[in-house]
């Protein structure tokens, strides 16, 4: 991918993660509508692979430079 159009590698990983989250969302919707029905193990996996795309996406962020805003970061030393 070039950075053409404005659009920088950073930007478009941003843009990833959004689309990612979109998908968690609605995920977690069709997951409360299952309950605990069949397809819901294997639907709550499919939540937490996309939480673990979204995390990479943003260690590949930390990684260009990006810095998580203040009030995400962990206060652990």
């Amino acid at each position: 991918m070039s950075e053409t159009a404005g659009t920088t590698i950073e930007q478009a990983i941003k843009d990833q993660r959004v689309a990612i989250d979109a998908c968690i969302k609605h995920g977690q919707q069709i997951a409360e509508a299952i309950a605990r029905g069949k397809g819901g193990r294997e639907l709550a996996l499919s939540i937490t692979k996309l939480q673990e795309a979204k995390m990479w996406c943003g260690q590949v962020l930390g990684e260009l430079g990006h810095k998580l805003p203040e009030e995400y970061r962990d206060e652990a030393k």
